[in-house]
């Protein structure tokens, strides 16, 4: 598997973040001698109605069961909303600072709201036909993929500049999207994740990632996403809190999952 890297200063790690680099179930998984990578398995939309998730760009091309509508956006010029086609939730600016670069999600249409976040200003766009941009309505920025950070293909808001990054092609016909920097659609995410790949022995290791903005996000792995017969019983091991689960038949589902946080199991056959 992919060696393990610390990314931070060793010299100013906290007690919570040693005792994180140091679990030795976790590095167990890394150094399992099966050498098999870990791979998504499953991904789908967060359960909570009033869930909310980061946007992003991507070049793939649709397979399987991936749904068209997460590339298709619906711009209103009256009210200067970009809605998804898949969520119907709006595109919007994460802060309310005006002036300030910030990340964008899909949250609740609340434009006009006098009590929603930046009274729903930061879900109001400008589509400008002229240079192909969308002006954010509530500070003057522009809609953008961040090619400077180190976010991957994140979208955010960033200082008109007229580059490739801020041009975006709309196709009214299927209702696409597209970043002229590297020829990008912008989608809608799945916002729940599950990862898996196989050990020596015969178990498999699973980890359960919440993407989405919302806590309390609980999620399901069934055994047949793992290879494992439906009715075969399996114990299931927390290799975070070093914790036994119980016995299982057909799936698992957790506990509440925090926001960008993630749940680590093994899961082993009941002979």
């Amino acid at each position: 598997k992919a060696p393990l890297i610390i990314g931070c200063d060793v010299t100013k790690m906290s007690a919570a973040t040693i005792v994180t680099l140091t679990n030795r179930e976790v590095i167990a998984v890394n150094q399992d001698p099966l050498g098999v990578q870990g791979k998504k398995i499953a991904s789908f939309s967060a359960r909570l109605p009033n869930a909310s998730s980061g946007v992003q760009v991507t070049n793939n091309t649709p397979a399987g069961n991936f749904d068209l509508r997460r590339r298709q956006w619906i711009y209103d010029a009256q009210d200067g909303s970009i809605r998804s086609a898949y969520s119907g939730k709006c595109l919007s600016i994460f802060r309310c600072n005006p002036g300030q670069p910030a990340h964008l999600f899909l949250d609740n249409c609340q434009i006009g709201d006098p009590h929603a976040q930046c009274q729903g200003k930061n879900q109001q766009w400008l589509a400008n036909t002229t240079d192909q941009s969308f002006v954010s309505q509530m500070n003057g920025l522009c809609l953008a993929v961040d090619v400077y950070g180190n976010d991957g293909p994140a979208v955010n808001t960033f200082v008109c500049n007229h580059q490739e990054n801020e041009i975006w092609m709309w196709n009214t016909t299927d209702g696409t999207l597209r970043n002229k920097h590297q020829n990008e659609y912008l989608v809608a995410p799945l916002e729940l994740e599950i990862w898996a790949g196989p050990l020596q022995g015969g178990s498999q290791s699973v980890v359960l990632l919440n993407r989405g903005e919302n806590d309390n996000e609980q999620i399901t792995v069934n055994w047949t996403d793992i290879g494992f017969p439906m009715n075969q019983a399996a114990s299931v091991r927390d290799l975070w809190a070093h914790q036994d689960l119980g016995i299982f038949t057909g799936n698992y589902t957790s506990s509440n999952i925090a926001s960008h946080a993630a749940v680590m199991l093994n899961i082993t056959l009941v002979k």
